[in-house]
């Protein structure tokens, strides 16, 4: 899927501002894009003040090759560059987005869009959680189209999380 960034960067040049319209590329991940997808979560988790500490860049790495082996997972790339990552699961139910996270520096293009509508394709419904704290991401799965579901404390870090559903739409032909 190639996308095209909603909102563009800016060059700043004297006494002027010139929009720079990016071209993103989402594509199958595969195992070589797990250091990638690490070093993206772990960009988020620094720059998120509420968040619990993460482990080391090398257990972290370890888990999401698992990830990367057993689930579906989707790059958005810039120039060849990995922006953000999506996964949806298969052993814990083909329905679950594990993760989704983009680059602090194109959020707000139109790239988590296009990995959320990957992660919904041939799908009935979709299910992901987010922080209660995590503002941002709650704006933007009410803005998809997803509903809470339900709350509960995640016990790991005594965090409030959010389960949000997508349900496709069904229209009724017969009148």
């Amino acid at each position: 899927m190639i996308g095209r960034c909603n909102k563009p960067s800016l060059t700043v040049r004297p006494l002027r501002l010139i929009a720079v319209s990016m071209t993103y590329h989402i594509r199958s991940g595969n195992n070589s894009d797990d250091i990638a997808c690490v070093n993206i979560l772990r960009d988020w988790a620094n720059e998120t003040p509420w968040m619990a500490e993460l482990d080391d860049l090398k257990p972290m790495q370890d888990f999401w090759i698992g990830i990367f082996e057993n689930d579906l997972v989707w790059v958005a790339e810039i120039k060849g560059r990995i922006v953000g990552f999506c996964t949806r699961g298969v052993d814990d139910g083909p329905d679950n987005i594990g993760a989704l996270y983009v680059l602090s520096e194109v959020r707000s293009t139109g790239i988590g869009k296009g990995l959320l509508d990957m992660a919904k394709q041939n799908r009935d419904w979709v299910t992901v959680w987010a922080y209660e704290k995590n503002s941002d991401a709650l704006r933007f799965y009410k803005r998809e189209g997803l509903i809470e579901v339900c709350r509960e404390i995640e016990t790991s870090s005594n965090l409030m999380n959010i389960e949000h559903r997508w349900v496709k739409q069904r229209f009724n032909t017969s009148a």
